[in-house]
C-alpha cells in the first residue's frame, strides 16, 4: 500500500511548456491509489488538454469559476481547497509564483490556492535566467516562508 493511497491530491497546472509532464504525474498519483482533481489556469490549456487530464484523473477538470457547458455550474474554489489533503502546483511559472507570493487572485487556481488548508508544494518551471532573477527568487523564498 502506498503512502498516497486514499489521499485527495489537487494538481494545479499553469501555462508553461512543462505542463505536458503533468499527465504522467496525474497517472502516477492514480496508480499510487490517490484521488486526483485538476485545476488549470486558462492559458495552461494551450499546453495540455483538459480531456487528457480528466481521462487520467477520472474527474472533471476545472479552469474557470463557472463551467463551460450550458448549465453554468459554479466551480467552488473553497470546496476544492478544502477537499485536498495535498496541493501541488506543477509547473509553477514565475508569473504564478509571483501571484501566489502576493495574493493576486485572478483565476480559479489562485483562488483555490488562497483557500487551501492543506500542505502546498510547487514545482518551479522556467529557464535558468528567469529562475535566478531576484524577483523570482523573492517569490520562491516568500512561498517557502509561508510553509509551501
Amino acid at each position: 500500500m502506498s503512502i498516497l493511497s486514499g489521499k485527495n491530491i489537487l494538481v494545479g497546472i499553469t501555462a508553461g511548456i512543462a505542463a505536458y509532464k503533468t499527465a504522467n504525474l496525474v497517472r502516477l498519483f492514480i496508480k499510487a491509489g490517490a484521488h486526483v482533481k485538476v485545476v488549470m489556469t486558462p492559458a495552461s490549456k494551450d499546453f495540455i488538454t483538459p480531456l487528457t487530464l480528466s481521462t487520467l484523473s477520472k474527474n472533471p477538470v476545472y479552469s474557470s469559476f463557472v463551467s463551460d457547458d450550458e448549465n453554468e455550474v459554479w466551480n467552488n474554489h473553497v470546496e476544492l481547497g478544502l477537499w485536498a489533503d495535498l496541493f501541488i502546483i506543477a509547473p509553477a511559472t514565475a508569473n504564478t509564483m509571483a501571484k501566489m507570493a502576493n495574493g493576486v487572485c485572478d483565476n480559479l487556481l489562485m483562488a483555490t490556492y488562497l483557500s487551501a488548508k492543506c500542505p502546498v508544494y510547487f514545482a518551479p518551471a522556467m529557464d535558468l535566467d528567469m529562475y535566478k532573477h531576484q524577483s523570482t527568487l523573492s517569490s520562491f523564498n516568500k512561498l517557502k516562508g509561508f510553509g509551501n
